[in-house]
């Protein structure tokens, strides 16, 4: 019985990749969450799937652009197994005004505020 659990548990976390799929949120905004286990290369893997459903989605809609707004990484751990991304995106035409050089950055995990006066 042991063996059986440890079996599936292998499985679990070396065989899962999944996506929300693109959800429209705005005229042109769009958001995607997906997630790799370890196994299907956990991070990478998860960022890979949304910037390329992300493509398809802006090439279905006339051959326009990802213009990334933010992303978010999540990284597995021992309880949860699975890595995730979080992609918000805009889709835009490479001649449109706020389509410009980006500079990705992350969201911060934690944000310390200063209330000393």
């Amino acid at each position: 019985m042991k063996s059986a659990i440890n079996i599936a548990a292998v499985l679990v976390l070396t065989a899962c990749a999944n996506s929300s799929g693109v959800v429209k949120i705005g005229p042109d905004t769009f958001t995607i969450s997906t997630s790799a286990s370890p196994g299907k290369g956990g991070v990478p893997a998860a960022k890979r799937i949304a910037y390329q459903e992300a493509g398809e989605e802006c090439s279905r809609r006339g051959g326009l652009e990802v213009f990334t707004l933010s992303e978010k990484t999540l990284s597995p751990t021992w309880t949860e197994g699975m890595a995730s991304m979080e992609l918000n995106f805009r889709c835009l035409r490479p001649n449109d005004s706020e389509f410009q050089r980006q500079r990705l950055q992350s969201s911060p995990d934690q944000i310390i505020e200063n209330r000393q006066r």
